[in-house]
């Protein structure tokens, strides 16, 4: 390989890393800003999570227990937040597609230019120290975030 064609990858596997660089911090706060609802029994339950699945809103419909017993509640509740909980996870995974084909990219100049730096771990090892970034929506309602009781529709 002549040193042309080796500055020419370094220096395009450079502005890969740049981009991904960018690209991360963007995710990051995207990732931080999710949120996810589900519905149970029906639609009279409704559970919104957050990136890190926790549960954020709580809101069981007044005519829940019209149709349902309240002793199958919480299992209605396990359910609507576990499928929240998978959306948050399904819109993750998709805002990690092109960090991730820009990974693999990264990775298949390794090796071309010796004594260069991995880039491919080194991002690796950034984007797993990289703290979950914890967003607030603002979107209670004019409702103590700390209350312990689930919003009743009506």
């Amino acid at each position: 390989m002549s040193n042309d064609a080796a500055s020419q990858d370094f220096s395009h596997v450079l502005s890969l890393v740049q981009e991904q660089m960018r690209d991360l911090s963007v995710m990051q706060q995207r990732r931080a800003a999710l949120t996810a609802t589900a519905t149970a029994a029906d639609g009279t339950v409704e559970i919104t999570v957050d990136a890190q699945r926790m549960v954020t809103k709580t809101v069981i419909d007044e005519s829940y227990l019209d149709e349902f017993e309240l002793a199958d509640l919480g299992g209605y509740i396990t359910s609507a937040a576990q499928d929240a909980a998978r959306e948050i996870e399904r819109q993750s995974a998709g805002l990690l597609t092109s960090l991730t084909q820009r990974r693999q990219e990264i990775s298949s100049f390794s090796g071309l230019v010796p004594d260069s730096p991995d880039f491919a771990d080194l991002l690796s090892s950034l984007t797993a120290m990289a703290p979950p970034i914890r967003s607030d929506d603002g979107g209670d309602e004019g409702l103590d975030d700390q209350s312990a009781y689930p919003i009743v529709r009506r």
